[in-house]
């Protein structure tokens, strides 16, 4: 007999993500979460590992799973022995309210305590930050405790039936909690609540150290300074412009004799310029410190509201000239009152105003000819001049103060051993773009498109996976970026230098790994690579502890 070919498998990179998932361990830990059920033929760790590798795929309605898993090598991916036609949509339902019934938030937080544990992450400081998700359909659920999809504006004030996200992560963007609340919970509701959810996370770690909790201005609250101490905490938030004591500051800081620090930088290059100025004051009882940051890089929405308030000024002042110009007064006493009356109306930013009055004699007008030989009579007016000129000195000082913004932390200066100056703050602060950009994947139509199940409570346990998936995903890119630095850049698509690859970077270069199945004259499959792995494909590889084996 000769040797047939079985099957091509287009596995890709979802070899790497596979063995990443066993290597930590989490197959296991789900089952021994949500044990088996001797009456079923598929773990629900089959369930969770078919729809992770589903959603790294490009992701596709539940019912079109089953089709999606006779295309990839199941056995090799999840386990062996199991058929794609045991992951339908029936069997992935089940699956999906036994989870929901073993309390997903738990089952979840388990498993992202235990990547922790496996991956020996700091737990220093964690930055949190809530998103929303829209979904479409009419979902029904008997039960009051289920999530509740409601209709309300997004961040881009939309109005939507919408899930949100809640994010709790480290500074590489790996989620230490996560959670998929009700499509209306307010961030000043969350941010309390979440304090002490990840207090109850650290303890269940046997963890009873300090750590320091960054959010945005929503967490500027009474109920957050409060819950931030009894979780053993410290706050680092931006103050709301609104707020007195952020106003002071910001006075304060625009005095003559204030003392700010030399410029400093936090990026390697091409970064924006920093100056800090620092005070103290007490916030609902709390003493708080107070940094005010004076950025190089105006924020792009108030360098615009700047342009067009300057557009609108030099406007009207050009209106205003034109409009004196035409209606010149016949005695002075009412011109130098009408010079009075705008020099009090135009308080210019951005412009200077010379404002004054100016004698005129011109020839009167009659009406008809004049008679031969008659002495033109004259008349004396007063106008009101204006010249304007743009203060450049006015327009820089403007866009000064638009570039500063006000740090609020509880953070003492001096923490385990590590001095906790203005500048160290800045940059834990500035850390908030990692849970920011986890949202980009959470939106990404390729990763979490469309959501199609039935019930509130499968939507809540397919949230929640996607949660998991972006922990497998940061840990990936954590992973691979410790042996990928700009001392040892990796060449990818194009011949563009990566140095620090994204997740997605790499999935590229593994993009067209092709496995096939080869059955032997004895009826064993053996499995073979459809083309030698690249040099780089195998320095990743070699780099995150694998070789050709997770294939073949």
């Amino acid at each position: 007999m000769d040797v047939q070919v079985e099957a091509v498998y287009r596995n890709s990179y979802l070899n790497i993500i596979s063995a990443l998932f066993k290597k930590l361990g989490l197959p296991q830990l789900i089952d021994h979460l949500v044990p088996v059920d001797p009456q079923c033929q598929t773990r629900v760790s089959d369930a969770v590992q078919a729809i992770l590798y589903n959603v790294f795929d490009g992701r596709q309605a539940l019912v079109h799973l089953e089709h999606w898993a006779q295309e990839v090598d199941c056995e090799k991916l999840i386990r062996s022995g199991l058929h794609p036609s045991q992951l339908n949509d029936d069997a992935l339902a089940r699956h999906l309210d036994r989870l929901y019934e073993a309390g997903i938030h738990n089952v979840i937080s388990t498993c992202l305590i235990h990547i922790y544990r496996k991956e020996g992450l700091s737990l220093r400081a964690f930055h949190a930050d809530t998103t929303d998700k829209t979904v479409y359909g009419a979902y029904e659920s008997a039960s009051l405790e289920a999530l509740q999809i409601t209709h309300g504006y997004n961040r881009h004030h939309r109005w939507q039936k919408q899930i949100g996200f809640g994010l709790v992560g480290n500074e590489d963007g790996i989620p230490f909690y996560g959670d998929v609340h009700d499509g209306n919970l307010p961030d000043k509701t969350w941010n309390p609540e979440v304090l002490s959810r990840v207090h109850e996370q650290l303890k269940q770690a046997k963890i009873e150290d300090e750590w320091i909790y960054v959010a945005d201005s929503a967490a500027m609250t009474k109920e957050t300074l409060a819950q931030t101490k009894a979780a053993n905490a410290f706050l680092i938030t931006r103050g709301p412009s609104s707020l007195r004591i952020v106003k002071q500051a910001l006075a304060e800081a625009d005095a003559q004799d204030t003392t700010w620090s030399d410029p400093f930088t936090l990026a390697e290059r091409n970064g924006a310029t920093y100056r800090v100025w620092e005070t103290a004051s007490t916030y609902e009882g709390h003493p708080v410190r107070l940094i005010v940051v004076e950025s190089s890089a105006l924020d792009q929405r108030k360098g615009k509201t700047l342009e067009k308030e300057r557009t609108k000024e030099a406007e009207l002042l050009r209106e205003e000239q034109a409009r004196w110009e035409r209606h010149p007064f016949s005695c002075r006493e009412d011109a130098e009152q009408a010079l009075a009356s705008l020099k009090a109306s135009l308080r210019p930013r951005f412009h200077r105003v010379e404002a004054a009055v100016e004698e005129i004699v011109r020839p009167k007008k009659r009406r008809g000819r004049p008679k031969k030989g008659a002495e033109p009579e004259v008349e004396t007016l007063y106008l009101l001049h204006l010249d304007v000129e743009f203060d450049q000195d006015a327009w820089e000082q403007a866009r000064r103060k638009a570039s500063r913004f006000v740090l609020v932390t509880t953070v003492p200066k001096e923490w385990k051993g590590q001095p906790m100056d203005a500048q160290e703050i800045l940059k834990l602060y500035k850390g908030q773009i990692s849970v920011e950009m986890n949202f980009a994947f959470l939106k990404d139509p390729f990763f979490t498109d469309e959501i199609y199940v039935k019930k509130p409570e499968r939507v809540a346990v397919l949230g929640y996976l996607f949660l998991l998936a972006l922990a497998i995903y940061r840990v990936f890119q954590r992973r691979v970026r410790q042996f990928i630095t700009p001392e040892h850049p990796l060449k990818g698509p194009g011949g563009r230098k990566l140095t620090r690859p994204t997740g997605q970077a790499i999935f590229q270069l593994f993009q067209y790994v092709n496995v096939v199945l080869f059955k032997l004259p004895d009826g064993r499959i053996q499995r073979s690579l459809d083309r030698s792995l690249t040099p780089d494909q195998r320095r990743i590889l070699q780099g995150l502890g694998m070789d050709e084996s997770i294939y073949v």
